[in-house]
């Protein structure tokens, strides 16, 4: 059997900085895939989005990692060539951008899936909710949520066969 010595399992077990290149193109491989997911929202196919799903993580983490340990000594790049340390910005720049609209469609979906579950949930409690009654005035007593789906105008027609 071959055993490695203690010392070398952890140094091993340690990660290291990606030189600007290899980290540009990890980046630039995540900037792909959160552009093509964007398309996916665009054409309303998130259903789709999980395909790549398994590399975004991947890259994610290796992102997240990467920018912890340049943060921690950012004179490590210092030894590279400018030029690749400017690429690595430029690709940075463009990731940044295609994340935050990326950020802006996932929000955008999440509003309008939020509030279609909350129109039905309102639709359904205000259907299975108890009938009006009358109060002392002889007028019909309404609830909370009824007042609430007359204020706000809150219809939702649903095909029911009666």
């Amino acid at each position: 059997m071959n055993f490695m010595p203690q010392q070398n399992a952890a140094a091993q077990r340690t990660p290291t900085l990606l030189a600007p290149k290899e980290l540009a193109e990890k980046i630039a491989r995540l900037h792909q895939i959160l552009e093509f997911e964007n398309e996916l929202l665009s054409l309303k196919n998130a259903k789709a989005m999980s395909e790549h799903q398994s590399e975004k993580t991947r890259l994610v983490a290796i992102y997240n990692q990467q920018m912890t340990l340049l943060s921690s000594n950012p004179e490590q790049y210092k030894k590279y060539p400018k030029a690749d340390v400017e690429e690595l910005k430029q690709v940075s720049q463009g990731f940044y951008e295609i994340l935050d609209a990326h950020f802006r469609k996932l929000s955008s979906v999440k509003t309008v899936s939020e509030g279609i579950v909350k129109a039905v949930a309102d639709e359904v409690s205000k259907k299975n909710g108890p009938p009006p009654t009358y109060n002392a005035t002889a007028a019909f007593s309404s609830t909370i949520s009824s007042n609430n789906s007359r204020t706000l105008g809150g219809a939702l027609s649903c095909n029911q066969v009666v």
